[in-house]
This record gives structure tokens, C-alpha cells and sequence, in this order.
């Protein structure tokens, strides 16, 4: 068909097309359920006090075991007390823009960077009073199971856990947070493996058919149960990201004393680059070798996803489940980092990705004696009762190794978060 001589059309009038129409509107952004913040008791220092808080707490004494005799002056009881020490951190945020971009974008960047600095506070916030809940070693698995390493697809939590963790609680005197009931945090796939429950669902139908309807858990066997979609969920690391070996070759690390048998027990966790968790657990693996040796950690290029990684290590000849944080790995793929951890080296030999542990902890690069108890991670199938230590709750400083458990007594002491947050 012959074309009009002089006819507009998109080619020719193209520019005054709109190559794209921005609508005024902006998408929704997916919501966490942030919780656990209001689940903790609030303390704060007084200025000029330092960094660290502690909580005292006086022991009951021992009751008498036989009565008392005529004229006859009783042995003294001891006090005893117990405490916990509480290490604040500055946490902050910081976003730039250029003046003109805030006046040539069509939608409102100030408001928007404020509306995602108060998200990134409150779910930094829910974050780090997950991780010192975490630091509990009083573990339930789902279905009595006595290690993670024995859970199915068909541990899940049941009516019966719930009456085994409750009765724990009451037994050890665990105070409520009021009406006599506990509270639980559990993420929506638990949530729905309590509401299948035959027992559940049975006194849904007779007395809270709502609960049924909404699925919603709330009020269950003397426990208020709250939702949490942050709550991190574990898997197995790839073993192929990053091999652990002995290297009995001093010169590759100089400066340190090597370890001797029966070796050290290394653990490499990867952190999620959104939310910080570590989500990915390595295997526990026992490094030895005859004669001296310092732990080759070497990142396995392409095989490796781009992120950091945490390397932690125990003590000469340390336990399961007493490692602690070394240092950590920000590996970018292909690159093929590699870093050696020796017992008295004042610093390991690595590539610039390399960053040491945080200042705390930065002295050497070496494993450190420490009485903290290793943290708890997450587990779909599973959930534990809480736990109050008596040791330092610096939980970020042991990978995840079993279920998280239900918020403990435990004070968390904490000021403000930094004013960078607008």
C-alpha cells in the first residue's frame, strides 16, 4: 500500500515521543515483620559511663538441710551472684545525593532516602536482638530429636513440643511476660506447621474457629505466638566454596607458631548481602596434620559466589562448637583468595579483600580462649526453648549451629542508634 506523501508518524515525530511514562505512583515494597525489638528489656547508659553495661543478678541461697540446735551458732551462707556483660555498637547509615538530582527527579528522593533509612534502622535493630538471642546453647529440635544432624522433612513442631518447652520454662522458674504466658517467635512456614496440628485445629473448630480462618496461630498452649518473616532460615553451605586444609610449609605463613595434632575444628559461614544473616553454614571440619601446620583457607574462585565470608577456628586441640571469629573473607569471583590462620601469627598473609575481624577482636589472627557460648541459627523445622548465660553475649563471634531460640531473659543494654539516621 502506496504511503501518504507528508504523513506523520512515529518515526518522524519520535522526538516528541516519550520514550517512557513514569507513573506517579511507586510499587509497595515487600514487609518484614520486625518483632523481636519489643520482645527485649530496654536499659540505657548514662553518658560518660563507657561501652559496657552489666547486669548483676543475686543467687538464691540453699535452703537448710537440717534444723538448728540449742546453743549452737549456724555456718554462715555464702551470697553468690552471676553476671552478664552487655558491649554496645555504633551502628549507622549514611545516603548522598547531588543537589541537582534532587531537583530534576520526578519522584521525591529526600522522602524516599528517609522512608529506607527508618527500614534499614528497624530491621538493623530486629537483627542484632536476634543475633544475641542467639547466643542461648539451651536447645529443643522439633519431635525430641537430640541433634539437627538427626532432623527429617517430618520434624516439625508439634502440640507436643509445645507442652515439652512450655513445661521446661515452668519447671526452671522462667518468669512470663504477663497473664502467666510465654511469648514465641516463628516464621510462616512453623506458623502453618502448628496450624495443621490435629489438636490445634480440633480446638479451632470447637472455640477459635477465627484462628482456623486467619492462620493465626496467637494464644496456644499457655504461649502468645507472634509472626516473623526475618527470621533467618540455615542451609548447608557448599562445600566446594572454600577448601580448609593443614600447610605444613612455615614460609607460607612466617611469623606464626603452627598448630600440632590433634589439630583445630574450622567453620566458614557466608553472610547474606541483604540482610547480614549468616545463612549458609559450612560443616565443622577438624584440621590436622603430623608436625606443625598453620589453616590454609583458600576461596575457590568462580565456584564461590561474590560475598563475605567468616572464617572461625577453636583453640590447639578445641572442642566441637567452641570455635570463634578469625577474620573475614570479602571474596568477589573469579578471584581465588587465600588467608592462613597460625597461634601466634600478628597478622595473616592475604590478598587486599582481606579485612580482619572487628576491633575487638583484631589483635592476631589467632584462636582465642573465650567462655561465650556459640549462637543459635534457625531451623524451619524446629524451635528451642530460652536460655539466660552468664558469659559476655557477643553472639556474632560463633556460626549459627543449631535452632534459634524462643527470646530469653536476658537484658539488652543499648543507646540510640547513630544520628546518621534521619
Amino acid at each position: 500500500m502506496a504511503t501518504l506523501p507528508n504523513l506523520a508518524t512515529t518515526a518522524s515525530m519520535s522526538p516528541d515521543i516519550l520514550a517512557v511514562y513514569m507513573m506517579d505512583e511507586l510499587l509497595e515494597r515487600a514487609e518484614r515483620d520486625t518483632v523481636f525489638w519489643n520482645l527485649a528489656e530496654k536499659s540505657s547508659i548514662p553518658k560518660g559511663s563507657g561501652k559496657t553495661a552489666q547486669f548483676t543478678r543475686y543467687e538464691r541461697l540453699p535452703l537448710p538441710e537440717a534444723p538448728l540446735e540449742e546453743s549452737v551458732t549456724p555456718a554462715a551462707v555464702p551470697i553468690t551472684l552471676s553476671t552478664v556483660d552487655a558491649v554496645l555498637d555504633q551502628w549507622g547509615a549514611v545516603v548522598s545525593m547531588s543537589d541537582i538530582v534532587v531537583l530534576v527527579i520526578k519522584h521525591p528522593l529526600v522522602q524516599q532516602a528517609r522512608e529506607l533509612l527508618t527500614l534499614q534502622h528497624n530491621e538493623l535493630v530486629d537483627r542484632e536482638v536476634q543475633v544475641v538471642a542467639m547466643g542461648s546453647s539451651n536447645i529443643y529440635f522439633a519431635n525430641n530429636k537430640t541433634s539437627r544432624a538427626s532432623l527429617t522433612q517430618a520434624d516439625v513442631i508439634t502440640t507436643d513440643d509445645v507442652r515439652r518447652m512450655v513445661a521446661q520454662l515452668r519447671s526452671a522458674g522462667a518468669p512470663t511476660y504477663g497473664g502467666g504466658r510465654y511469648r514465641g517467635v516463628v516464621d510462616p512456614f512453623v506458623e502453618m506447621d502448628i496450624s495443621k496440628d490435629s489438636t490445634f485445629q480440633l480446638a479451632g473448630v470447637y472455640s477459635q474457629v477465627e484462628t482456623l480462618k486467619d492462620a493465626d496461630v496467637g494464644r496456644w498452649m499457655g504461649v502468645d505466638w507472634m509472626r516473623s518473616n526475618y527470621i533467618p532460615i540455615i542451609t548447608l553451605m557448599n562445600a566446594g566454596y572454600v577448601a580448609v586444609t593443614a600447610d605444613a610449609t612455615a614460609g607460607d605463613w612466617t611469623g606464626g607458631t603452627g598448630f600440632v595434632a590433634p589439630g583445630v575444628r574450622v567453620v566458614v559461614t557466608k553472610m547474606d548481602p541483604l540482610t547480614g544473616f549468616e545463612t549458609q553454614i559450612g560443616a565443622e571440619q577438624l584440621i590436622s596434620t603430623a608436625g606443625n601446620f598453620g589453616v590454609k583457607i583458600a576461596m575457590q574462585g568462580a565456584t564461590a559466589p561474590t560475598g563475605t565470608y567468616k572464617v572461625y577456628c577453636t583453640l590447639q586441640s578445641g572442642v566441637t562448637g567452641t570455635a570463634t571469629l578469625q577474620v573475614r573473607i570479602r571474596h568477589t569471583a573469579p578471584n581465588n583468595e587465600t588467608i592462613y590462620l597460625s597461634r601466634a601469627a600478628t597478622r595473616p598473609r592475604a590478598p587486599p579483600s582481606w579485612s580482619p575481624a572487628p576491633a575487638r577482636s583484631r589483635r592476631r589472627c589467632r584462636p582465642r580462649q573465650s567462655t561465650s557460648t556459640p549462637p543459635t541459627s534457625w531451623d524451619g523445622a524446629t524451635s528451642a526453648p530460652p536460655n539466660s548465660t552468664r558469659s559476655r553475649p557477643t553472639s556474632s563471634r560463633r556460626p549459627p549451629a543449631s535452632p534459634i531460640p524462643w527470646p530469653s531473659a536476658r537484658k539488652l543494654a543499648g543507646n540510640k542508634c547513630s544520628k546518621h539516621w534521619s
